[in-house]
C-alpha cells in the first residue's frame, strides 16, 4: 500500500494561519463557534400580504439594527425592499443585497449621517425617489 504524499506547500500553511488569525479577530456575533449555521424562517408582512423568508440569523439581527437605525418595523424594511426588487429577484436575494449596501453606504456613523439614515421618512423618500427614476427609464427605454 502507497501513502499519499500531502502536496501542502509551507504557504498554504501560512495562509490558513492567517485565516484563523482573521476569523478569531471577527466580533463575537460573526465568529463561527457562536453563530448559528441554520437559515431561520420567520413570517413577515409585505404592505398586508403575510409570507415567510428564510434568512442567516445574522441577516435577521441586520435588519432589526436597520429598523431600529431608521425608526419603523422591520416589516417596513421588508416592505421597501420588496417595492425596489426586480420581478425576477427573489425577496431573500433582494434583502442580501440591501443589507450589503446599506453597510457598505454607512460603514461608520459619520456615513451614516451622510447617507442621512435616522429617519424612516427619508429612508422612504430616497427608496420613492429611486422608483420614480427606475420607472422613468424603464418608460425611456420603451419609447
Amino acid at each position: 500500500m502507497t501513502s499519499k504524499k500531502s502536496n501542502k506547500t509551507e504557504s498554504d500553511f501560512s495562509a490558513s494561519a492567517q485565516l484563523n488569525n482573521f476569523k478569531s479577530s471577527l466580533p463575537q456575533e460573526l465568529n463561527e463557534n457562536n453563530a448559528k449555521s441554520s437559515l431561520v424562517s420567520k413570517n413577515i408582512m409585505i404592505g398586508k400580504r403575510r409570507t415567510s423568508v428564510r434568512l442567516e440569523p445574522e441577516m435577521w439581527l441586520s435588519l432589526k439594527d436597520i429598523a431600529r437605525r431608521e425608526k419603523c418595523t422591520l416589516n417596513d424594511v421588508c416592505t421597501l425592499v420588496y417595492l425596489c426588487k426586480k420581478e425576477a429577484t427573489s425577496l431573500t436575494a433582494a434583502i442580501h443585497v440591501f443589507l450589503m449596501l446599506y453597510y457598505k453606504t454607512a460603514a461608520t456613523e459619520e456615513g451614516h449621517l451622510k447617507a442621512n439614515h435616522g429617519s424612516y421618512h427619508n429612508m422612504r423618500a430616497r427608496v420613492n425617489n429611486a422608483v420614480i427614476r427606475s420607472s422613468a427609464s424603464v418608460s425611456e427605454n420603451v419609447n
